[in-house]
């Protein structure tokens, strides 16, 4: 009874320890904290080769961080000289702007002084002509009142600017009168009206008072009613203390 047992015994050991047997592993035992460093380690070094593969892949495809900022920088810099320059540029502009109107301003002034100046010349050219023609009658013994130069001209919607020039031919003594006028108005209902001037108008007889050797511009502005169109005017010579009118004068619009 006691041979089978060691049989068992004995099949026990070649199991085990013979050919058959399982092979021998003899294994590290490591501890968490140094497996938590070893994976820590290894995951920086994962994440810089990730970083690194990245990087290098945008400068292998063209892309550079570094680069990227430099012509950044380099375009803020253009714009902020070209900001800079576009102030510049707009208020010399401006500047420009406003000495242009400035001298449009100072060469419409001159223009019209230039105007207005040959219009003078043009004036004093023609009464020098009819001063030396008035005079040369006088020699010839032609001696009286005469209106020259009668105008009339629109000022405004109420009134209506005239000018007459009184003059005589040699006298020893001056002429001393007034000027007497009627004028011929049409209203906007086609209706006419006469004014006798300066006694419907009391605030024209200074610039009708005559007092003078030569000749005397005369000058004035007659009141009418609003957008009424002047079609005559007649204007009298009156001597001081007398009502019969020495020359006349009359003008049609």
């Amino acid at each position: 009874m006691a041979w089978p047992r060691s049989d068992r015994i004995v099949s026990g050991l070649r199991r085990r320890f013979g050919i058959s047997a399982p092979k021998l592993a003899v294994r590290t035992h490591w501890s968490w904290k140094v497996k938590g460093s070893i994976i820590g380690v290894a995951l920086l070094v994962l994440a810089g080769l990730f970083y690194g593969g990245f990087d290098a892949g945008r400068i292998f495809a063209g892309f550079n961080v570094g680069k990227v900022k430099e012509e950044q920088d380099r375009l803020a810099s253009e714009l902020r000289a070209l900001k800079n320059e576009n102030e510049l540029l707009k208020r010399d502009n401006i500047e420009l702007t406003n000495s242009s109107q400035m001298a449009i301003g100072a060469r419409d002034v001159l223009s019209k002084q230039i105007v207005a100046l040959q219009a003078e010349n043009t004036q004093l050219k023609e009464e020098t002509a009819f001063f030396e023609k008035l005079l040369g009658s006088a020699t010839a013994g032609k001696n009286g009142l005469a209106v020259q130069r009668l105008q009339a001209e629109r000022e405004t919607a109420d009134s209506y600017r005239f000018r007459a020039l009184v003059v005589q031919g040699s006298a020893e003594a001056a002429f001393k009168g007034r000027l007497s006028m009627t004028a011929t108005l049409i209203t906007d209902n086609n209706k006419r009206v006469t004014l006798n001037l300066p006694e419907e108008q009391a605030d024209l007889v200074p610039s009708l008072g005559l007092d003078f050797k030569t000749y005397q511009r005369v000058e004035g502005l007659i009141k009418v009613p609003a957008n009424a169109q002047l079609k005559t005017l007649l204007v009298r010579v009156v001597p001081a203390g007398s009502a019969t009118p020495k020359a006349q004068q009359s003008l049609q619009l």
